[in-house]
C-alpha cells in the first residue's frame, strides 16, 4: 500500500495547524504591546537600570558624575557606541567599569537575545510569542530556525571573543601583568566584538599603539566579525559544510554562488566599504602630518585600514579626529551613516539599506520596473523600507545637527556633523566634541544613539499607533500619476 501521500497530508496538516498558532498568537498579543515596541523598551529599560547602578557611590572611584552623564554613558554602552564625556577608566572603579561592559555586551547582542540565550541554555521553553518578538530583535520571519540561530550566536559570540582575548591578553599582560591584563583583554574584546569602542586605555583611545601589529589586527579583526551579523554566519557556515561535503573539488565560487542573497549583498558591501575607506582616507591623510603624514608607507597602509573598518561602527582611534583633513571628516561621516549590517552588534542605516538604495537609484536611471542583483528580484516592500531608513536616519541627523549648532555655537559646524553621524551611527568616534556638550547637546546624542541602535523606523513606532490587519480597507483607490523631479 502507498502511503506517501498520507506524509505529504500530515505535513500539511501539521504546517497548517502551526500557521493557526501563530495568528492566533499576532492576535492575542495584538492589543498588547507590538513586537518592535518590546524590543526597544527593552534596550530603554537596560539604559534607565545601567545609568542608576553607574551612579551609586560604589561605582566610582571619585564623586559620582550627574545622572545625565551617566544616562550618556549607559546609553553609549547599551547602544555599542563608545562616545563619553568623561575618561571611563578615570571615572570607575572595577566595579562600575564591570558594569559597563556588561551594559557593553548586553547591548551588542540585544537585550531580548540575552535573554532567550539564557532561557535556551538553561533548556527552559520558550513560547510562541516570545518567539514572534525575538524574530523581531533579530529582524527574521523564520521561526524554524530560532534554535540553531541562538546556538549560533551563543558558539559564535564565545568564540571571537576568547580569540580576542588570547590576542589582547599578549598586548597587555607584558605592559600591565598577569591579573589586569588578562581584564583588559577580556574588557576590550568584548568592547571590540561588540563594536563599543569603549577603551580603558584615557582620553586617547588606541592613539599610543597605532602601529602595533597586534592591535591593527585583533580590533578591526573583531570589529569585521561582530559587523557581519548572525544570519551571515549561519549561512556561510552551512553552505561551506554544504559545499565540503558535496564534492572533493572545493570551489569558492561556486560556495559564494549558493549564498543567500542577503549574504552576498552584506559580503560584497562591507569589502568594498573597507577598501574604498582605506584608499580615500589613505589619500586624503597622506600628507597631513598630525595624523599619517610622517609614517612610512606600510604604517599609512595599516592606519588607514584600522580607520576604514572603526569608522563605520567601532569607534576606536588610533588618529586624533580633530586634527583630520575636512574632507576625510566629511568621508567619516558618510562612513559612520551606512554602518554595519543588519541582526548584527553593529549600527546605523545598515549595509544592506544603502546597498539597496543604490540599487534602487540604478533601476530609476535605467528606466527599468524591477530592481535586481545577483540574478534576484528585491521585493518593492523591501525597497521602500530601505529607502524610509536611510529617509528617515538622514532627517534625524539634519534635524540635529541644526539643533546642536544652536546649542553648540562654539563648535565647528564638521566637528558638530560628525559628532551626529557618530551617535547616529553607534560608531564613538569624536572631534573633541563630547565632552563640550551643553545638556540639551547630550539629550540630543543619547535620542541619536537610541535611535542609531534600535534603527528609526522602531523609533517612530514607538511613538506611534500602528493599524493592524482587520482595520485596513477591503479595497483599493485608483492609481493617478503626479509630476516628480
Amino acid at each position: 500500500m502507498d502511503l506517501s501521500h498520507l506524509g505529504v497530508r500530515i505535513d500539511a496538516i501539521i504546517g497548517d495547524l502551526v500557521m493557526k498558532d501563530i495568528v492566533l498568537a499576532r492576535r492575542k498579543h495584538s492589543g498588547r504591546l507590538s513586537a518592535p515596541k518590546k524590543v526597544s523598551l527593552s534596550f530603554l529599560a537596560v539604559i534607565i537600570i545601567g545609568a542608576i547602578v553607574l551612579s551609586l557611590p560604589f561605582s566610582n572611584k571619585k564623586e559620582a558624575a550627574s545622572f545625565l552623564d551617566n544616562l550618556f554613558i549607559a546609553t553609549s554602552a547599551v547602544c555599542v557606541t563608545g562616545l563619553s564625556p568623561l575618561t571611563v577608566v578615570d571615572q570607575y572603579n572595577l566595579f562600575g567599569q564591570t558594569v559597563l561592559i556588561i551594559l557593553v555586551q548586553i547591548g551588542g547582542l540585544g537585550f531580548l537575545t540575552f535573554l532567550y540565550l539564557f532561557l535556551f541554555l538553561a533548556r527552559q521553553r520558550i513560547t510562541l510569542s516570545r518567539k514572534l518578538v525575538f524574530t523581531e530583535a533579530l529582524n527574521q520571519n523564520s521561526l524554524s530556525m530560532l534554535p540553531r540561530l541562538l546556538k549560533t550566536i551563543f558558539i559564535y559570540t564565545v568564540s571571537i571573543e576568547t580569540i580576542g582575548l588570547i590576542f589582547f591578553s599578549m598586548f597587555f599582560i607584558p605592559r600591565l601583568g598577569a591579573l589586569k591584563g588578562l581584564y583588559y583583554g577580556i574588557w576590550h574584546s568584548i568592547s571590540a566584538f561588540c563594536n563599543a569602542g569603549f577603551d580603558l586605555c584615557g582620553s586617547t583611545s588606541l592613539i599610543a599603539y597605532n602601529t602595533n601589529p597586534i592591535i591593527n589586527f585583533i580590533v578591526p579583526f573583531e570589529i569585521i566579525m561582530g559587523g557581519l551579523g548572525f544570519i551571515v554566519v549561519l549561512d556561510i557556515h552551512d553552505k561551506y559544510i554544504k559545499e565540503k561535503r558535496r564534492s572533493s573539488s572545493f570551489s569558492w565560487r561556486h560556495l559564494f554562488g549558493s549564498f543567500a542573497l542577503h549574504t552576498k549583498i552584506v559580503l560584497m558591501m562591507t569589502v568594498s566599504l573597507v577598501v574604498i575607506g582605506t584608499l580615500l582616507f589613505f589619500i586624503m591623510e597622506f600628507n597631513n602630518p598630525a595624523t599619517i603624514g610622517k609614517m612610512n608607507l606600510v604604517d599609512k597602509i595599516i592606519v588607514s585600514f584600522f580607520q576604514s573598518v572603526t569608522t563605520r561602527t567601532a569607534g576606536f582611534s588610533t588618529v586624533d579626529m580633530y586634527s583630520l583633513n575636512r574632507i576625510t571628516k566629511i568621508l567619516m561621516c558618510s562612513l559612520m551613516f551606512i554602518g554595519g549590517s543588519p541582526a548584527s552588534t553593529a549600527g546605523g542605516i545598515k549595509t544592506v539599506t544603502f546597498a539597496l538604495v543604490l540599487l534602487l537609484m540604478r533601476t530609476t536611471y535605467r528606466g527599468i520596473e524591477e530592481t535586481t542583483v545577483f540574478q534576484r528580484r528585491i521585493k518593492k516592500r523591501t525597497l521602500v523600507r530601505a529607502f524610509s531608513i536611510f529617509f528617515l536616519g538622514l532627517m534625524l541627523c539634519i534635524i540635529s545637527s541644526s539643533i546642536m549648532l544652536i546649542t553648540e555655537p562654539k563648535q565647528d559646524y564638521l566637528n558638530i556633523l560628525m559628532e551626529v553621524f557618530s551617535a547616529f551611527g553607534t560608531v564613538g568616534l569624536s572631534a573633541s566634541v563630547t565632552p563640550a556638550l551643553s545638556i540639551v547637546g547630550k539629550c540630543v546624542d543619547i535620542i541619536l544613539m537610541y535611535a542609531g541602535r534600535i534603527g528609526p523606523i522602531s523609533l517612530m513606532i514607538l511613538f506611534t499607533k500602528r493599524s493592524h490587519d482587520k482595520n485596513t480597507k477591503e479595497f483599493k483607490y485608483p492609481d493617478e500619476d503626479v509630476l516628480v523631479g
